[in-house]
């Protein structure tokens, strides 16, 4: 059995652009600082005595636990880089995952989430990219991107 936890958003976890690491074009490659929170750390610590507890109750054998987190990304539901909102001064996309700033950049991503709770993301994820890519159609339509 395992367990997942939603990681709170911190400011010293970002994405950058690493200037000394290219790919194949010459392109510079992303740089990840991402570093799991106290909060984290005693999440693992209860889910694993949850679970325990649990199986105890339930008279299985428990023949071993750990309360250590996998490494960060481990399970690939990291979201949240782009912030969807209204504002601008508060929010990188629209309600269409559509950028403030750049007109024709639309993100489909798991970016726009600020949060997953521990649920999977990818219905939510398919649900905005559709209602995205009406909105698209409809605005290419208009010739307004």
């Amino acid at each position: 059995m395992g367990g997942f936890g939603e990681v709170l958003a911190r400011y010293e976890n970002a994405v950058g652009i690493d200037y000394n690491v290219k790919d194949a074009w010459g392109v510079p490659a992303l740089k990840f600082s991402y570093q799991f929170g106290e909060n984290e750390k005693k999440m693992c610590k209860d889910m694993a005595a949850s679970a325990r507890e649990m199986f105890e109750a339930a008279k299985f054998e428990v023949v071993s636990t750990t309360d250590e987190a996998l490494p960060e990304g481990w399970s690939i539901h990291e979201l949240g880089t782009a912030r969807m909102g209204n504002d601008p001064k508060t929010s990188v996309l629209n309600q269409f995952q559509q950028s403030h700033d750049v007109n024709n950049l639309f993100v489909m991503d798991g970016s726009s989430h600020v949060s997953a709770s521990c649920q999977n993301p990818t219905w939510t994820i398919m649900a905005l990219a559709w209602r995205s890519c009406d909105y698209l159609v409809d605005q290419m339509k208009k010739g307004e991107v």
